[in-house]
């Protein structure tokens, strides 16, 4: 993990011996630094399990509510898109930013639900957690999910606003979701136009 500055000291910290003072840098920088990245890894890890708890029980309208919900909560849809569809996304109108965000949102809760429906966390499968960068409201988490002997690495990147954690990109093996959609979406609007891109999103989620 990248160490972040520590704060400005008094000129009564900067008198102390060069040994102790070092020591206090480091302890500070550290304390800092180990906070940041509990707060990072430690909101992935709780709403992967939350996530995968809910998915835990039978399905039903209510759990795809909840679900709904609870990725909502967890997940920068909209910043999602303006990365992903940049001019595109910007030329679009609030209404039209409003329908592709709730079909983008359908089409990852099918995902999950096809994924994880009925299986438990540790018991199915387990996650590690194993490192985090930060450089300012920016953080990289990586994890690594195993199941029956064989990993897969995960990398979420999360951004902070009004000290609330939001997850804007998922890495599996290499391969992000912005990057998926940027490629993919944006073919689409470019050859067959905005219209078709929605109606494609549409049939896919029936």
């Amino acid at each position: 993990m990248e160490m972040l500055e520590p704060p400005e000291f008094s000129l009564v910290e900067l008198r102390m011996k060069p040994l102790k003072a070092s020591i206090l840098v480091f302890l500070i920088a550290f304390t800092f630094s180990s906070s940041v990245f509990a707060q990072a890894t430690g909101y992935v890890k709780k709403k992967t399990t939350e996530v995968t708890k809910l998915l835990s029980k039978k399905d039903s309208k209510a759990r795809a509510k909840k679900l709904d919900k609870l990725l909502s909560a967890t997940i920068n849809f909209r910043e999602l898109a303006s990365r992903s569809l940049g001019e595109h996304w910007t030329a679009r109108t609030e209404e039209e930013r409003t329908e592709f965000l709730n079909l983008l949102q359908q089409l990852l809760r099918t995902n999950y639900e096809t994924k994880l429906s009925g299986k438990k966390l540790g018991k199915d499968f387990k996650v590690e957690y194993i490192s985090e960068k930060n450089k300012g409201d920016i953080a990289i988490v990586k994890t690594k999910v195993i199941v029956d002997a064989e990993s897969k690495p995960i990398m979420y990147r999360l951004m902070k606003k009004e000290k609330t954690w939001s997850i804007y990109d998922v890495v599996i093996d290499d391969i992000s979701l912005e990057e998926t959609y940027r490629e993919s979406y944006t073919e689409i609007i470019v050859e067959e136009g905005w219209k078709s891109l929605i109606s494609r999103m549409k049939a896919r989620i029936k």
